[in-house]
């Protein structure tokens, strides 16, 4: 392959749409792009000679850069910084060290202008959190209301009453659950993963399951000890896949839950013995397409899951059983 011009690659640096900035073996400034210089509002000449201070005031984000970049290891990252002109910018940046013939020769970084997004998203942030605030304070003075009328009214109401209440209750976590999923989505993606030791969450998470239905007869297999990648939302995650099978299955319901680990993942296999899952309706059931539908409440709790789980970088599958139900299937990578 024949040597491409140099001044091709020059082009390509100075016109590309997004800042891009490069440094020497010493962090000094030497060249910047055009979309750089208007990301910033600097002009080249205030920013060449100079460190990149100016595009990471946050001492905490430079000193991670900084020591990515000295282990010769690529940097990304979130960041805030103020133009010139004082205005505030958020963006998404990445770096890598240059090597020559097996010599560092210095850094090149790329950034993404992420200010309208980051203000489009704190804006449904608020209209959420006032929905939410609203939505449960309405539905604890509606529970109040009927534990009121079940001391009112004759027994034989109680157990219409006591349907109602379960649905207020109902709704109340999932309102919480919307709050999880916009973590995730608003906030989630700035807080790395990390290791988390499956059999302390998985246990907790099932627990809380035990708590809430004491009815359901939850048969859990051996948990081995191990780490895998996740963060705490993993045990939301649990509880609201357990939930989802308790929930759409007959009284009392029976669930199993079994976890297997091999050399680099760990499974864990949530079973009911319920009616199944039509076939047309598992390829919709996570609501991965934008023309998909959230079917009824489950459809949302296996959203918030399969989001989060993507997250992790693993996996969530469903498949028919031996019970004539259906098996949940997430696959983590171990830590």
């Amino acid at each position: 392959m024949p040597d491409i011009d140099l001044d091709l690659y020059k082009r390509a640096f100075r016109h590309t749409e997004n800042p891009m900035v490069v440094t020497d073996e010493n962090y000094i400034i030497r060249d910047v792009n055009r979309a750089c210089i208007s990301f910033t509002g600097y002009s080249r000449a205030e920013l060449i000679g100079d460190l990149p201070l100016k595009l990471f005031p946050d001492p905490a984000v430079y000193e991670d850069l900084v020591e990515k970049l000295e282990d010769d290891e690529p940097w990304q990252g979130y960041f805030q910084t103020q133009t010139k002109g004082g205005y505030q910018i958020y963006g998404q940046g990445s770096a890598i060290p240059l090597i020559i013939n097996g010599e560092k020769r210095g850094y090149s970084g790329i950034f993404v202008d992420l200010t309208e997004r980051r203000q489009y998203e704190k804006a449904l942030q608020v209209i959420y959190r006032v929905l939410r605030h609203d939505l449960k304070n309405e539905m604890n003075l509606i529970l109040g209301y009927l534990e009121t009328l079940e001391a009112e009214l004759p027994k034989k109401s109680h157990e219409r009453i006591e349907t109602v209440e379960n649905l207020g209750q109902r709704l109340i976590r999932r309102a919480d659950k919307a709050r999880s999923l916009e973590q995730l989505l608003y906030e989630g993606f700035e807080q790395p993963n990390r290791s988390v030791v499956l059999d302390t969450v998985l246990e907790r998470g099932l627990d809380n399951i035990r708590q809430r239905f004491p009815t359901a007869n939850l048969s859990v297999g051996p948990i081995p000890s191990c780490t895998v990648i996740a963060n705490e939302l993993l045990e939301t995650v649990i509880e609201s896949l357990v939930e989802n099978a308790i929930i759409h299955n007959a009284e009392p319901p029976r669930i199993t839950v079994i976890v297997e680990e091999d050399d680099r993942t760990v499974t864990v296999r949530v079973a009911d013995d319920g009616r199944g899952i039509d076939d047309r309706q598992k390829q919709h059931l996570f609501g991965r397409e934008e023309k998909d539908e959230l079917r009824h409440g489950d459809g949302f709790s296996l959203y918030f899951v399969d989001c989060v789980m993507e997250l992790y970088r693993g996996s969530i599958t469903v498949s028919d059983n031996e019970f004539g139900g259906a098996t949940f299937e997430l696959t983590l990578l171990k830590a």
